[in-house]
């Protein structure tokens, strides 16, 4: 059974730097794992028999053996991720590279409800996946709730209408996959760590406003995900008297004056008030407001000055009590906010000791899509490491992690990781 670990830990560190690197050659991943050239070649030899790596011979540039070239095989598995949202659903498979192999656009309640919805998309991307033959390792959800560490259940998403759902039950019976749910706002913050505007950054919120509102914190490279990992859920932050001396029951709090069907209902109360206007009050849209305010329309300047004061109390609030570098502005209202970033910062001024910079997101649309692809491979990658030293007992892991994570890891029968390197002989490598 030692042997057998050892063996195990060796493949797994050899694997993983290979996928870090893109390429490497043998002696490279020799000096920087500590392991023997005897034991390298051995694994390497494995790991192109199951189609992990790749090997080709480079051309000698002196005296010598030419170096043999170890690439990493991207299409040797894939992960599927999904923004769940309250208006769309958007799916990506990406092979291990990250690199999109298909995608899947439907309305959230295009298969009857939101639940369904996820498991439809779910499934055609598996289905795309076995048209590829590729297998999917891993499977990260995002979705507009917040899903309780000690229940399971996901609750606070009124878009969805989901209050103490079992959504993780619903998963665990029709997805095959490993899996982890995850608020949308923190997935699309791990993704603007990794290919955003949070890069390189000490510490970041991103403020995500559109038909809902909520905010994700990074410091020191971790979520910040409170108790019950709600931080950030600051759709409920009171904003004005009115709203904290609101009947009991009532929902009030920065959601209803900034969001986007919060910009949309004010101009509505403003029209019929009977204020002069290119708006119709019928199918009225943020989107339309953001038109006609930037074309000078009244009503509609009067809505977005409004929201101004409201973002820059977010962005003062979120500040005084994080302290972050950087604050980002993501989702659709979030975004169409970038030409009145100098109004914002005004508003915010010489309130804060320490004021952090605005931005705003790149990723478009797809910054939650993008950090589910980014958990999705770290969970991949959680899982081989736990593999290889038999942490995953036979009824599947069930601890829940920085993220929640459930479904059937590959246990093998006698309850341990597989290996069918034992007989190779390989032992520890002391550096």
């Amino acid at each position: 059974m030692y042997q057998t670990t050892v063996t195990d830990i060796n493949e797994f560190l050899v694997r993983d730097a290979v996928r870090e690197a893109g390429e490497v050659t043998r002696r490279d991943l020799s000096e920087r794992l500590g392991l023997s050239a005897a034991s390298v070649s051995r694994i390497v030899r494995r790991l192109v028999e199951a189609g992990v790596v790749s090997q080709e011979s480079s051309a000698s540039t002196g005296p010598g053996r030419s170096s043999d070239i170890i690439r990493f095989n991207h299409r040797s598995g894939a992960v599927i991720a999904v923004d769940l949202g309250g208006t769309k659903c958007h799916g990506v498979l990406a092979d291990l590279g990250a690199e999109t192999l298909a995608e899947d656009f439907r309305a959230t309640r295009a298969d009857g409800t939101a639940a369904e919805t996820l498991m439809a998309t779910i499934a055609a991307l598996r289905e795309a996946a076995r048209a590829a033959a590729i297998d999917v390792r891993a499977v990260v959800v995002g979705v507009p709730a917040v899903p309780d560490p000690d229940t399971g259940l996901v609750g606070s998403g009124p878009n969805v209408d989901w209050e103490d759902y079992d959504l993780i039950g619903l998963m665990r019976e029709r997805v095959e996959e490993p899996f982890r749910v995850e608020n949308d706002v923190t997935l699309a913050a791990i993704g603007q760590a990794w290919r955003g505007e949070g890069q390189a950054a000490s510490g970041f919120v991103t403020l995500s406003i559109g038909t809902g509102i909520g905010a994700a914190a990074f410091a020191n490279g971790q979520v910040l995900r409170g108790r019950h990992n709600a931080a950030g859920e600051i759709a409920t932050m009171v904003m004005t008297g009115d709203q904290l001396r609101a009947t009991p029951g009532t929902v009030a709090g920065l959601e209803t004056v900034a969001s986007g069907p919060a910009i949309a209902r004010r101009a509505v109360e403003l029209l019929a008030a009977g204020r002069h206007s290119q708006l119709e009050a019928d199918g009225l849209t943020a989107q339309q407001v953001f038109v006609a305010a930037a074309a000078g329309d009244a009503v509609a300047r009067t809505v977005i000055e409004e929201l101004l004061d409201y973002v820059a109390m977010a962005v003062i609030n979120l500040a005084a009590v994080l302290d972050p570098e950087r604050i980002i502005l993501d989702g659709s209202v979030g975004r169409a906010l970038e030409p009145y970033a100098d109004a914002i910062m005004e508003r915010v001024g010489w309130r804060l000791p320490n004021v952090p910079s605005l931005r705003f997101s790149r990723l478009g649309p797809n910054a939650t899509v993008i950090g589910a692809i980014a958990g999705a491979l770290a969970l991949d990658r959680e899982l081989d490491a736990r593999r290889t030293v038999a942490e995953i007992p036979r009824d599947g892991w069930r601890a829940l992690a920085s993220l929640p994570s459930y479904g059937d890891h590959g246990d093998t029968e006698d309850g341990t990781a597989a290996s069918a390197a034992a007989a190779d002989g390989d032992q520890l490598d002391v550096p």
